[in-house]
């Protein structure tokens, strides 16, 4: 598996001590944030959420564009099970989780979640009629919200940065597929779906 080879292990180790060195503080401000900000990215959030938008823009008579976002979301959540079972990479081993976490380590499921529903939501903001000036602040904003998500499960010590760049590039190359494929299958601009 790519994992055990020494390259891979290094950067692991040479991003877990530069990410958790030093030590997380115990009771720290900055902690309390990093632990609320995690439950952003997790399915039972983003899911709920997704459908939740898709409803939005059934009511808005825009069927297509709800159905693939929230299949999107889901699809993505199904995937991400199913790598998280073929790969089967125990979390790591670091004397100083914060966290509780469950399962297996790669893919991490926050970091792919977070880049795919805010990737998503910054498509859709993207590909929308709002000025440039909304575009691009909230583009920056759902940005710094997945580069957070991915940061902090190294930092809380659930995650290797390799389980975190295989989440991300997974999220995000879910998302951008997966519109893809809408504005194909449609034929059409997004503006009139």
């Amino acid at each position: 598996m790519a994992f055990q080879k020494e390259w891979v292990q290094q950067l692991d180790l040479f991003f877990i001590d530069l990410i958790r060195n030093p030590a997380p503080i115990q009771k720290s401000a900055w902690l309390s944030f990093v632990f609320f900000s995690t439950w952003f990215a997790q399915s039972k959030l983003t899911t709920p959420i997704a459908l939740l938008i898709g409803l939005w823009f059934g009511f808005q008579k825009r069927i297509a564009l709800g159905v693939w976002f929230f299949f999107s979301i889901l699809l993505g959540e199904f995937t991400l099970k199913s790598l998280k079972l073929l790969v089967a990479r125990p979390r790591p081993v670091t004397n100083g989780e914060l966290v509780f976490a469950h399962g297996f380590s790669f893919p991490s499921g926050h970091a792919l979640a977070s880049a795919l529903f805010y990737g998503s939501l910054a498509l859709l903001l993207c590909y929308s009629n709002a000025n440039n000036r909304t575009k691009t602040i909230g583009a920056v904003i759902l940005l710094f919200w997945i580069v957070l998500m991915s940061y902090d499960r190294v930092y809380l010590g659930v995650h290797y940065p390799s389980d975190v760049l295989g989440g991300f590039c997974l999220g995000v190359a879910w998302s951008c597929c997966s519109l893809a494929l809408y504005l194909g299958f449609l034929k059409r601009p997004y503006k009139n779906a």
